[in-house]
């Protein structure tokens, strides 16, 4: 049987954004090598941080992109590594999860470096930055709506994210 791999217009500027991110997100993981410190690590210290709050465990999971358990573990580990601290609140039978000085340390480590995304994007100038932006914008509205199975991301997480409700 012959598939054709011809792919839409819309697939391919798809697969373009795909393979861009993995590439962008392939140089910021080398960035962050010296700070000893997980890609993954980081974006959930960065998202307990811009939360300004104690975080659930369901509303890591939606900042990470990453079902409850493989969430669970990793906030579990990154406890034992002094990064973050669990409590069970017990008026509303939840696990919350807040930055130690450990985790507010390392999160200045990762982010004062990020040179290499700045980089990358410095080939477009400032205005068509803002148009990519503009377009990336108005595709994640259509997408979140198309998404909408999915549980809404935390207000002051897509606050500081700049996510329209």
């Amino acid at each position: 049987m012959e598939i054709d791999l011809t792919m839409s217009p819309g697939y391919r500027l798809f697969t373009l954004l795909g393979f861009t991110y993995t590439s962008m997100l392939r140089a910021r993981k080398r960035e962050l090598e010296s700070s000893e410190i997980s890609i993954t690590r980081a974006w959930a210290l960065w998202g307990l941080k811009a939360m300004e709050r104690p975080a659930t465990v369901v509303e890591m999971k939606q900042i990470l992109g990453r079902n409850h358990q493989t969430t669970s573990q990793l906030l579990q580990r990154m406890e034992k590594e002094g990064l973050v601290k669990r409590r069970r609140d017990p008026k509303k039978r939840l696990i919350t999860v807040v930055l130690t000085a450990k985790g507010e340390e390392a999160l200045s480590r990762t982010y004062t470096r990020h040179e290499v995304i700045d980089e990358i994007t410095s080939c477009l100038t400032p205005d068509e930055q803002n148009t990519l932006r503009a377009y990336l914008e108005r595709l994640q509205e259509r997408a979140l709506a198309k998404a909408m199975a999915y549980p809404p991301l935390p207000a002051p997480y897509a606050s500081k994210m700049g996510i329209a409700d």
